[in-house]
């Protein structure tokens, strides 16, 4: 049992280093600036910019979701700061409500 696994291993080892793993090319050549990356991101038309993946067809039901992903970033410190200043409430907006007054 032990000898077959280790038979296993070993070819698999072999094979690995014989053929190497090939990145995928990006299918565009041409790299988005960053000023329409901005504005692409703000407007949430991420998928509008160039496709750096050939795996991800344009029909795909994902396809905008994993260009918003690459381009605007997950997480809001990967969010461009044009974005923020467009979500923040306006003065109308920001005024206080009262808080409802209980009677006893």
């Amino acid at each position: 049992m032990n000898c077959k696994l280790l038979v296993t291993a070993v070819v698999l080892a072999i094979t690995g280093f014989i053929t190497p793993v090939k990145s995928q090319a990006p299918t565009t050549d041409t790299p988005a600036k960053s000023n329409h990356v901005l504005n692409a991101c703000v407007q949430n038309q991420a998928e509008t910019l160039p496709n750096p993946f050939s795996d991800v067809p344009v029909d795909h039901w994902a396809f905008k979701a994993v260009m918003t992903m690459h381009y605007c970033g997950a997480f809001r410190k990967a969010t461009p700061p044009a974005l923020f200043q467009k979500l923040q409430p306006t003065n109308s907006q920001q005024q206080p409500q009262k808080e409802p007054q209980f009677q006893k």
